[in-house]
């Protein structure tokens, strides 16, 4: 995967991303920092996404443009791009998203800075419509703690909006994980993981501008669309998510190479959170909605 010669490869799956992918693929190419290869994979769109998408790879050699024969949906999508890159670190970048000039100097330079580091990120403003109209977002998830057991629980504590996947991310280490799963909320599962393998940095200056609305959140999309983004052409609902997320937990953290002390300790920690979320547990064997549904001006209750 890794080539020494390359510091940063930019992974943006995409599917019928015509109204913004202009937008965020000049967003990568204004860049202060310019040494980088941007992998586009494009799921099958139907919309014009291909021919805009093979006008910038004609004209930038830093632009490699995939098309999938089917949409594969959007996990294996995102895990695709990761797979074809070679750089020692790593972006995805949402075909919706804006990112400002300076995001990927800073963030390459901190983990330059940083060995223990393996993600860093910027602060994000939400935006719908108008990027002019944005609203401040606080993450929080920064994670100075030596103790991967302390790292995995900040994040899994604290984590809303998994903005901070679109930072930049040590390559090595994120080929340890499961990358992206079929299922609700397996982006901050993810990240919850990688916490085991090092520190989370944030940069503190708002350089990620992400657009919430129903197409480009998930968070916002109701059980039809979160099961067309997921498991495209599939009539089944999904079932027991909430199950999957801490299955997932304990999982990461039985591979994640802890000492037996460490490994005990995170599962006792992992079956606390269990039980404070008993409640939705039990919901999932009677019915399983999403999360939330629709768009909202109001950010703070994301």
């Amino acid at each position: 995967m890794e080539n020494s010669n390359l510091l940063l490869s930019v992974g943006m799956p995409a599917y019928n991303s015509e109204l913004d992918i202009r937008d965020a693929i000049e967003s990568i190419l204004d860049q202060t920092f310019t040494e980088f290869e941007l992998i586009i994979s494009d799921n099958a769109s139907t919309d014009s996404t291909q021919s805009i998408c093979e006008e910038y790879a004609a004209r930038d050699p830093r632009i490699q443009y995939i098309r999938n024969d089917e949409n594969i949906g959007a996990a294996d999508n995102y895990n695709a791009v990761f797979k074809l890159s070679k750089g020692k670190y790593f972006k995805w970048a949402s075909s919706n998203d804006y990112c400002a000039p300076s995001f990927f100097e800073q963030c390459v330079n901190t983990l330059e800075l940083n060995p223990d580091a393996v993600l860093v990120y910027p602060r994000t403003r939400l935006y719908s419509n108008d990027i002019a109209n944005y609203f401040d977002y606080t993450d929080s998830l920064d994670t100075s703690s030596d103790s991967p057991k302390e790292r995995m629980l900040h994040i899994i504590d604290n984590i809303r909006l998994n903005n901070i996947m679109n930072g930049v991310i040590r390559s090595d280490e994120l080929s340890k994980t499961y990358l992206h799963l079929p299922f609700f909320a397996s982006d901050s599962c993810l990240m919850c993981e990688l916490a085991l393998y090092g520190k989370f940095l944030e940069v503190p200056e708002y350089l990620f501008y992400r657009r919430m609305d129903e197409e480009s959140s998930t968070s916002l999309q109701d059980e039809e669309a979160l099961v067309e983004h997921f498991k495209p052409n599939s009539n089944k609902p999904m079932r027991f998510q909430n199950w999957r997320i801490h299955i997932y937990y304990f999982s990461a953290a039985s591979k994640a190479g802890l000492g037996v002390a460490d490994r005990l300790s995170t599962y006792f920690e992992l079956l606390r959170r269990m039980y404070w979320q008993k409640n939705r547990l039990f919901r999932d064997f009677l019915f399983w909605k999403p999360f939330r549904t629709n768009t909202t001006d109001n950010w703070e209750e994301l």
